[in-house]
C-alpha cells in the first residue's frame, strides 16, 4: 500500500508540475501568434493522442511513454519536419518572432512553476496552517547554543535581523547562515527580550549519518512537554499496575525523564526487571508505581523492556491564517524566500561550501511525495509548492538545453542586437548535454546512496 501511495503521489506530482510548466510555454506562444503543433506530457513514443475537433490548428495533445518531463513543439523553419511551411503560416513560426516574444515564450515555463507555488502557498495560508513555535529547550553543555547563553523556554524572535514566527522558519533562516556567526533576538519565558550571538560553524544542510540532525549538535532543539501516557495496548502491564491515561512520567528509579526518546530507551533497559515509575496524574497528584516491564526481543534478538503504553508530548503550536490578499502576499514572500535559498545553495555547491550530496533525483522526489501524501493534504501541497519552485529555478539555470540557456542567448541578442550564431549554439548544446547527463547521474547516485543502509 505504501509503494502504491508513493507511485501515485509521484505521478500526481510530476503530472501537475509538467502540465503547468508546459502550459506556460503553450499559452504565451499562442498569445504571441505562434502555431503550436504538439503538447506532450512525457517523452518518446506517444501512448495517447487527442485533437480538439474545434481547434483550427489541430494541436496534438499527447501522453508519452517516458514520464520525466514534457515539451511543447512549435512551428519553426529550423525544424526540417515542419517544412514546407504554408504561406498562411509563415508569420506564425517561432523563429519569425522578435527576441522579446521568444524570451517571453521561453520564460513562461519556469514562471508558471513559480506562480503555481505562490498559488499553493496562498491556499495554505488562507485555509490556515498549524506550525510549531520557535521555542527551544535548554541546550546541552558545550554546544554553541549553551555558549550563547540560550536558556530553556527561550523563544527565537529573529535570526540575523529577520523576524521568524515558526520553528521551520527559524531553521530555514539559520541554514541560510550556516558557517557564520550571527545574532539572535530571543524572548525568555518571563517576557524579557535580549540579543544573543551564536556560531553556526557546525550547521550542515546534508548530514553525514542518516537520522542525524546538526541542529541538535548546535543545541537548538524544540522544547516539548514532558512525556505523558496517551493510550495503552490492550492488557498492558502498565495499565494493570495502575498507571492511567494522562499520567506524566517524571522519573524511573529516580532517573529524571528529560524527553520521550530517553523515556523509551530507559524502559528498554528493564526487561523482566522491577522498576519504580514516578508519575504526575492529570489532577496534579504525584505517586510512585512499581511493576515489572515485559521482556521482548528487538530486531537484533536482544531482550528489551516493554510496558504497553503509547506516549505523547505537548508541542508549542500556533495556527497561522490570513485573509485573501495577505495570504497571496505571504505566498509570494514564501516563494521568493525559498527561491533565493535555492539559488544560494546552488552557488554554495559550485563554490564547495555545500556538498553536492544535496542534489536529489526522481527516487528521492518520489519518496518524499509518498511520505507527504500519507501525512495529509497540507504537507503534500507544501511539498508540491517546494518542488515546483525547484523545477522553476532549475530551468532558469544558464545551461544550454534548459530554458535558462535559451534565455541567455536571447539576453545576449538583446544587448548586442544580433542573435547568437548557430555554430556557437551547437557547440554550447553539446556542453549542455554533457552537464545535464552529469547532473542526472549525480542525482541518481545520491538517490541510490540514500537508499543504502
Amino acid at each position: 500500500m505504501n509503494l502504491l501511495t508513493t507511485l501515485l503521489a509521484f505521478a500526481v506530482t510530476l503530472g501537475i508540475l509538467v502540465v503547468i510548466h508546459e502550459f506556460g510555454h503553450y499559452w504565451v506562444a499562442r498569445k504571441c501568434g505562434v502555431k503550436v503543433l504538439n503538447f506532450s506530457i512525457g517523452f518518446g513514443k506517444p501512448l495517447f493522442v487527442w485533437k480538439n475537433p474545434k481547434d483550427p490548428d489541430q494541436v496534438e495533445w499527447r501522453v508519452s511513454a517516458i514520464p520525466l518531463g514534457g515539451y511543447v513543439r512549435m512551428l519553426d523553419e529550423r525544424d526540417e519536419s515542419c517544412l514546407p511551411i504554408k504561406s498562411e503560416d509563415a508569420k506564425r513560426t517561432f523563429n519569425s518572432k522578435n527576441v522579446w516574444q521568444k524570451f517571453a515564450i521561453v520564460a513562461a515555463g519556469p514562471a508558471s512553476n513559480l506562480l503555481l507555488a505562490i498559488l499553493l502557498y496562498s491556499i495554505i495560508f488562507f485555509a490556515g496552517t498549524t506550525d510549531l513555535l520557535p521555542i527551544v529547550k535548554a541546550p546541552l553543555p558545550g554546544t554553541p547554543a549553551a555558549y550563547a547563553a540560550i536558556e530553556d523556554g527561550d523563544k527565537i524572535l529573529a535570526v540575523d535581523g529577520k523576524p521568524v514566527s515558526t520553528f521551520s522558519d527559524m531553521r530555514l533562516e539559520m541554514l541560510k547562515h550556516a558557517g557564520q556567526v550571527i545574532d539572535l533576538e530571543v524572548e525568555s519565558s518571563d517576557g524579557n527580550v535580549r540579543g544573543k550571538r551564536i556560531d553556526l560553524a557546525g550547521l550542515k544542510l546534508e548530514e553525514d549519518e542518516p537520522g542525524k540532525d546538526s541542529f541538535a549538535d548546535l543545541g537548538v532543539e524544540l522544547k516539548v512537554g514532558d512525556p505523558y501516557i496517551r493510550d495503552f495496548v490492550s492488557g498492558s502491564v502498565a495499565e494493570k499496575a495502575g498507571l492511567k491515561k494522562g499520567d506524566t512520567v517524571l522519573a524511573i528509579d529516580g532517573k529524571k525523564i528529560t524527553d520521550i526518546k530517553q523515556l523509551v530507551n530507559l524502559i528498554r533497559e528493564y526487561p523482566n526487571r522491577e522498576a519504580t515509575f514516578t508519575v504526575l496524574s492529570a489532577d496534579g497528584k504525584k505517586q510512585d508505581v512499581t511493576f515489572t516491564p515485559l521482556a521482548v526481543e528487538d530486531e537484533n534478538g536482544k531482550q528489551i523492556g516493554r510496558i504497553g503504553a503509547v506516549f505523547g508530548v505537548d508541542l508549542p503550536k500556533t495556527t497561522v491564517s490570513y485573509g485573501l490578499f495577505r495570504s497571496v502576499w505571504e505566498g509570494a514572500k514564501k516563494t521568493w524566500d525559498t527561491a533565493v535559498f535555492s539559488v544560494e545553495m546552488i552557488w554554495k555547491m559550485l563554490t564547495g561550501e555545500v556538498s553536492v550530496k544535496n542534489i536529489s533525483g526522481p527516487v528521492t522526489i518520489a519518496d518524499y511525495a509518498g511520505q507527504t501524501a500519507r501525512l495529509g493534504l497540507e504537507p503534500f501541497i507544501s511539498f508540491l509548492a517546494l518542488v515546483s519552485i525547484s523545477l522553476g529555478i532549475l530551468n532558469l539555470l544558464p545551461i544550454p538545453m534548459l530554458d535558462g540557456g535559451h534565455l541567455l542567448y536571447y539576453s545576449v541578442e538583446i544587448v548586442t542586437g544580433r542573435p547568437v550564431s548557430e555554430r556557437v549554439q551547437m557547440a554550447a548544446q553539446k556542453v549542455g548535454i554533457a552537464v545535464l547527463c552529469g547532473l542526472m547521474f549525480l542525482a541518481l547516485f545520491n538517490d541510490l546512496n540514500r537508499l543504502m543502509p
